[in-house]
């Protein structure tokens, strides 16, 4: 047999082979996008679905939606009961949101961490978050006509990461779970009616949520965590207020003092630009600018301050200062590391420099 018909035979044994595949059509599977749990009666979990509904003469981008909801003793037979109540095949590996109530997270999320950190259809890129209220009434708001839920809320946290929200999915969040000397943190969503909104952040502490910050300290928290070059905040400003974008944030640890007495340092450079100043009648001039940084780099040390101070009670390390420390020292102990935690020094030094000047209203 010569190469040509080897090759010939080769390409016509690929055509039959990918003719005996199966080809099923979305039209033909329960495909799961969206996903909540709630705290059920009877120690039992409700969880909830969203399959979105595509007729065959329809465009793929209906928002038409089926929403399930099922009791279960746990997260893994919630699938299993949802299939139940579809007429057909229910697909899981097209998830991209799961949410949890704050009921539920109050108590330990632990246990479903843990089966969606197994599960290996799940994108490890999928968003997870936490709802004020039920997750159940949040997936079934309907909030808008022109995509699905999960569409809907996919976009909303990914855009907010953009800004003032830090990185989060499952990834980031089995991260920081598992890592020594870290902890976890996930996004409050909460429903306004006709729209939902990201309110704030949740800390977790071994898959349990303990605190919480609202929206207004997201930014002073993502500063200390990652560079990000986008968001804004406002604040007040002699008899008016002004509005700060931020084109440029860095932020490094250091880690000084020895195994026994650990000391951190935690610097910040930021560059902004002052969008908008209202109510205030001044000309802009040197003085004056350098007090408007003044009062920023005041308004953030502050913050920073007392929010590491809210993490030492909580006895939780959202930044990972303890995993920065495993990683520069080879002596590090972790049981060490936790007896210190609660009054481990650390300085926070801030500095904003301020490159342009908006409009006075």
């Amino acid at each position: 047999m010569n190469n040509k018909t080897r090759l010939l035979l080769s390409i016509v044994l690929c055509f039959l082979l990918v003719g005996c595949m199966p080809n099923q059509s979305v039209e033909e599977n329960a495909i799961i996008e969206i996903a909540g749990y709630d705290r059920g009666e009877e120690e039992k979990i409700e969880g909830t679905v969203s399959i979105p509904q595509y007729g065959r003469d329809e465009k793929k981008t209906s928002a038409s939606e089926l929403y399930l909801s099922v009791r279960a003793d746990s997260v893994k037979d919630v699938e299993k009961e949802i299939q139940k109540q579809s007429s057909k095949p229910i697909t899981i590996g097209k998830l991209a949101v799961t949410l949890y109530s704050e009921e539920l997270a109050k108590e330990d999320i632990s246990d479903i961490i843990d089966v969606l950190s197994r599960d290996p259809r799940l994108s490890r890129n999928m968003y997870i978050g936490i709802t004020e209220g039920e997750a159940k009434s949040l997936i079934e708001g309907g909030y808008t006509q022109d995509e699905t839920t999960s569409k809907y809320l996919q976009g909303l946290i990914e855009n907010n990461m953009h800004f003032n929200f830090p990185k989060t999915s499952l990834h980031d969040y089995l991260y920081a779970y598992y890592a020594e000397g870290m902890d976890g943190y996930l996004p409050i969503l909460s429903s306004k009616n006709d729209y939902v909104e990201l309110s704030g952040i949740g800390f977790l502490n071994n898959g349990k949520l303990v605190r919480k910050i609202p929206d207004s300290d997201v930014f002073v928290f993502k500063m200390m965590k990652e560079n990000f070059k986008k968001g804004m905040q406002d604040l007040d400003f002699k008899e008016g207020t002004i509005l700060m974008d931020n084109i440029g944030s860095h932020v490094e640890y250091r880690l000084k003092g020895t195994s026994d007495q650990p000391e951190f340092e935690i610097n910040v450079e930021m560059k902004a630009v002052v969008n908008e100043m209202v109510g205030i009648h001044q000309d802009i001039n040197k003085g004056l600018a350098k007090e408007m940084e003044k009062t920023f780099k005041d308004f953030y040390q502050k913050k920073a301050n007392e929010m590491i101070q809210m993490f030492k009670e909580e006895n939780i390390d959202p930044l990972g200062l303890g995993h920065f420390a495993k990683s520069r020292r080879a002596s590090f102990d972790l049981k060490k590391w936790e007896d210190a935690y609660p009054e481990l020094p650390v300085d926070v030094k801030i500095s904003v420099d301020i490159t342009e000047y908006g409009i006075f209203s």
